[in-house]
């Protein structure tokens, strides 16, 4: 079976491709920056023989419908989209590259009857925490976006509904919370794992943005196999996910980078990214059956040893 992944070149959509390569399986990586993809560290030379690159822009319904009869392929991961900062900086092109794009991504299942989609929404969907009864939000818990990219996201889901009820489609969301590995640099998230772990790891100082935040810390190996799990179940009875990683304070997560790095040299600069953090996951774990493998501990140092093994050091034990 040939799988299409959008944005695959990217941190999260690399790692499903490698995930289904060595499933054996085929791969579409569709994206508009293919070059310079993390697929190059992540694949042998006879899994990338079984990658397929197509440069493409998910607001281009012709070129992604094209794409996808000419490969035959029939399950699609949707992870392309423009991040929070870029959103809020841009909305108009976040309006088309995270709406336009994800419905272009929704039609052409309906338009070839694809068996499955599977695309990434996120927590930013829900508001703060003050607009929550409970202390760990529910899966069906109302949204009130937090800022143009959650609002994007938001939007998505509804028609992801519209799609799955009136025309039969599949289609699953995952709302993925802070999902970190190593090269990560784009957006929020990137701003704090750049400086709390990236540069640490290399001997450079951290001066880390929201070091007043808490976050549950999802490690991106675990952020693919909960797509790639969600992608073999058939139909399920949620539409889309909350998943969750570790819950740490970034103060907690320095304190550990500090232990492993004793040279470390890292400031915790004030703020807070203000939207929630704390979600029920129950709902993943029972129609999926995925439980994150990761724990703080290990993840970041694998990030720590992968960022210093690029640049010609030691890992660290």
């Amino acid at each position: 079976m040939t799988h299409l992944v959008t944005g695959g070149a990217g941190l999260i959509g690399s790692r499903i491709a490698r995930d289904i390569i060595k499933e054996g399986e085929q791969v579409v990586v569709y994206d508009l920056f293919p070059e310079g993809s993390f697929l190059e560290r992540l694949l042998n030379e006879e899994e990338k023989s079984r990658v397929k690159i197509v440069q493409g822009d998910v607001t281009d319904l012709p070129h992604l419908i094209r794409t996808v009869k000419e490969n035959n392929a029939e399950v699609i991961f949707h992870m392309a989209a423009l991040l929070t900062d870029a959103s809020s900086a841009n909305p108009p092109l976040a309006i088309k590259t995270n709406c336009e794009g994800t419905i272009n991504v929704f039609e052409t299942a309906r338009l070839l009857g694809l068996k499955k989609i599977v695309w990434a929404s996120s927590a930013t969907v829900f508001g703060p925490p003050e607009k929550y009864p409970q202390e760990y939000i529910p899966n069906n818990a109302p949204h009130y976006p937090w800022g143009v990219y959650g609002a994007c996201k938001s939007l998505n889901e509804s028609v992801a509904a519209h799609y799955n009820e009136q025309y039969g489609t599949d289609i699953t969301g995952i709302r993925y919370t802070l999902v970190y590995g190593a090269g990560q640099t784009r957006g929020k998230s990137g701003a704090i794992i750049r400086e709390l772990i990236l540069n640490p790891a290399v001997g450079k100082p951290g001066r880390v943005p929201f070091g007043d935040a808490s976050r549950g810390w999802l490690y991106v190996d675990d952020a693919a196999r909960a797509a790639v799990l969600t992608s073999k179940a058939t139909r399920t009875k949620t539409q889309v996910f909350n998943s969750m990683g570790d819950l740490h304070s970034v103060r907690e997560i320095a304190d550990y980078v500090k232990q492993t790095l004793p040279d470390a040299d890292i400031t915790l600069l004030p703020g807070n990214l203000g939207n929630s953090w704390k979600f029920e996951t129950m709902l993943i774990e029972k129609e999926t059956d995925f439980h994150p493998q990761w724990s703080m501990e290990r993840g970041v140092k694998e990030v720590i040893n992968i960022t210093r093994r690029q640049h010609g050091l030691p890992p660290v034990q």
